[in-house]
């Protein structure tokens, strides 16, 4: 079984709560939280953790610093609905872009969408290893 881990980083203690609190009751994977403050001081821990999603409420700037140093899924959880942002973000990389107030049925299935993502991935990923060793073996 694949464990699906995510590492949610917010300006706001409340959000990062909030979302902890449905990937938990969900049972969706398993959550490490972080202040904004605290994440970009110690912004290593992308690599190292190896974290699956993202769950950011951040400034843009900031996500599009951490695009380039995180290969998991992000997903932007913000107040700012204008569309050239939203857009920006989708041209950067980011996976789903969610507009608060926070909806928890649609957290709940947009998570559920990349979690699906990240393991047909996972399972592609191992299957084409399988078939690289048995074709080696030849």
């Amino acid at each position: 079984m694949i464990i699906i881990k995510f590492l949610i980083v917010s300006e706001d203690q409340s959000i990062s709560s909030i979302l902890s609190k449905i990937i938990q009751d969900h049972n969706l994977g398993e959550t490490i939280e972080y202040s904004c403050s605290q994440f970009i001081s110690e912004s290593y821990l992308l690599n190292i953790k190896a974290i699956d999603i993202l769950i950011v409420s951040l400034p843009i700037a900031i996500v599009n610093k951490l695009i380039s140093k995180f290969d998991g899924k992000i997903i932007v959880v913000s107040d700012i609905s204008d569309k050239t942002i939203i857009a920006q973000a989708y041209l950067l990389g980011v996976e789903y872009y969610i507009t608060k107030p926070i909806n928890e049925l649609e957290i709940v299935e947009v998570i559920k969408k990349v979690v699906k993502l990240i393991k047909l991935q996972k399972y592609m990923y191992n299957i084409k290893n399988i078939l690289n060793m048995t074709g080696t073996k030849t």
